[in-house]
């Protein structure tokens, strides 16, 4: 008889456990569209950025170098492109410390918004500046470096040619530009 009482004590605890859950409402769970969202992959979208960087001395093109690079909408790291020189340069006596002087870019593209495409760059141009002799023969003067960073967000039009940058050179009249193209690749 007690264990009659038993499983009807059990029995009627059950429903009890039950109702003490939260229900779960269709306002609580996630839409299957916010589930695909979630775990959808990385965009399958790609664009070449054609990059110009030209010299300009008293409005004119003196020098002009053309980079690029293949990035991923939504790519993570960075597309990037890097041409430099190692550079030994003495410290210290006896002491040698490698610098790198060139090119170093680096850009996101972001998901494409009415046409356009969101890009954000990092662009680090790093050149020896050529120094008269020196008029005492045994001066220790090192080799002077110049360096030029833009960090920028912008939009670009596919196809278009669009200034992201124009940076004044401060030791001379020089004026060096960053222009970049956007184009999907099909």
């Amino acid at each position: 008889m007690k264990s009659l009482w038993r499983i009807i004590v059990i029995l009627g605890l059950i429903p009890a456990l039950f109702a003490q859950q939260d229900a779960k409402t269709s306002a609580d769970q996630p839409a299957k569209k916010d589930i695909v969202e979630r775990g959808a992959k990385p965009s399958d979208s790609y664009y070449k950025l054609s990059f110009v960087i030209f010299e300009l001395e008293d409005g004119k093109r003196v020098n002009q170098r053309e980079y690029t690079m293949i990035s991923r909408v939504g790519g993570s790291p960075p597309s990037s492109v890097r041409s430099s020189t190692r550079v030994p340069i003495f410290v210290e006596e006896k002491k040698l410390q490698y610098v790198d002087a060139g090119l170093d870019l680096r850009c996101n593209v972001d998901d494409v918004v009415a046409g356009k495409v969101p890009v954000q760059c990092d662009v680090n141009i790093s050149n020896f500046v050529l120094q008269e002799p020196a008029a005492e023969p045994h001066s220790a003067v090192g080799p002077v470096l110049r360096t030029m960073n833009v960090r920028t967000s912008t939009v670009l039009v596919p196809g278009k040619p669009t200034v992201i940058s124009t940076i004044d050179d401060v030791n001379s009249k020089k004026r060096v530009q960053i222009e970049v193209t956007a184009t999907k690749i099909e």
